[in-house]
């Protein structure tokens, strides 16, 4: 008994989720005994967003002062999204020249359900699984085109979807022509730690998600095309970088897409028990052992 109260307070208690107003949530695991934790944090909202704009003109020297004065022309435009891990950055940094862009962004999210936690630890085992289940779906697209010709021009993009991420940098580019069009959806998030009262033995985190990103593009100076996908236990499984410097036309599409299920296989068990063993596949049964099953006489 006594042992029993000791691990529910190294693993489970510290398992407990904190929820503020502000829709976000903290989930933990850490163990006594060796010193093992883990931790995860998550920030959303019910929220929407619909913004659109177009800009066209000259970068072009004015005069500030009577005395003639001269302001250097540049432009710089910035934004940065981020809703449960859903994020989209852009930075432009333009001197001298002819420039027009337009844009549209929209970006629906929802924070409204409970964050569901479940403990289980089978009879006679010291083996415990801690879940959580979080179903705050977020939807970004964002679509985006830019003209440029002049002295120069960097333009910079980055979206990330739960750790999976792709993007495009343009720099020292004299013209640059490009369209982007971006699509991220996040539906639900599902954590799964295996722990005993030694140590936490495994941590996978599920985020069923997608990303789909689409660039063409004309350019003069360097471009780095770069993406990255990441699988349950956080390490990488795909990743891609290149690199063009010179004049290029590029065109790229990246599709990533992570989906979680818990779906069991059912098998018909017990057929070994009424007609034998003859119509189950043995590499699917060869895990429990059929001789074991109730005494079955299986040939």
């Amino acid at each position: 008994m006594n042992r029993f109260r000791t691990l529910t307070t190294a693993l489970l208690l510290a398992a407990l989720i904190s929820t503020a107003p502000a829709a976000s949530w903290t989930g933990s695991v850490h163990n006594v005994t060796d010193g093992s934790s883990w931790w995860i944090h998550r920030q959303s909202g019910t929220m929407k967003l619909n913004i659109s704009s177009s800009v066209e003109g000259e970068i072009a020297p004015i005069a500030v002062t009577p005395a003639g004065r001269v302001l250097s022309p540049h432009y710089s435009g910035m934004a940065d999204l981020d809703a449960n891990d859903v994020r989209l950055q852009e930075r432009t940094a333009a001197l001298e020249g002819t420039y027009s862009s337009e844009e549209q962004i929209s970006l629906k999210a929802e924070a409204e359900a409970s964050v569901n936690r479940t403990y289980s630890k089978p009879a006679g085992s010291n083996v415990w699984t801690i879940t959580l289940e979080e179903n705050w779906p977020v939807a970004l697209n964002a679509s985006r085109t830019v003209d440029y010709v002049g002295k120069n021009i960097n333009d910079r993009d980055r979206a990330g979807n739960s750790g999976d991420s792709v993007g495009a940098s343009f720099l020292y580019n004299k013209e640059l022509s490009r369209e982007r069009n971006v699509a991220l959806r996040l539906e639900r998030l599902n954590a799964t730690v295996i722990a005993t009262n030694d140590t936490i033995i495994s941590v996978d985190v599920f985020p069923t998600r997608s990303t789909v990103y689409y660039i063409t593009s004309h350019s003069t100076g360097i471009a780095d095309l770069r993406y990255r996908q990441l699988d349950s236990r956080g390490d990488l499984i795909n990743l891609g970088e290149e690199r063009y410097s010179g004049t290029y036309d590029i065109t790229r599409k990246v599709e990533m897409e992570s989906v979680y299920t818990n779906d069991t296989d059912e098998k018909d068990w017990l057929s070994c028990c009424v007609g034998g063993c003859s119509d189950l596949d043995p590499c699917e049964i060869a895990s429990w052992g059929e001789v074991g099953v109730f005494d079955c006489a299986c040939s």
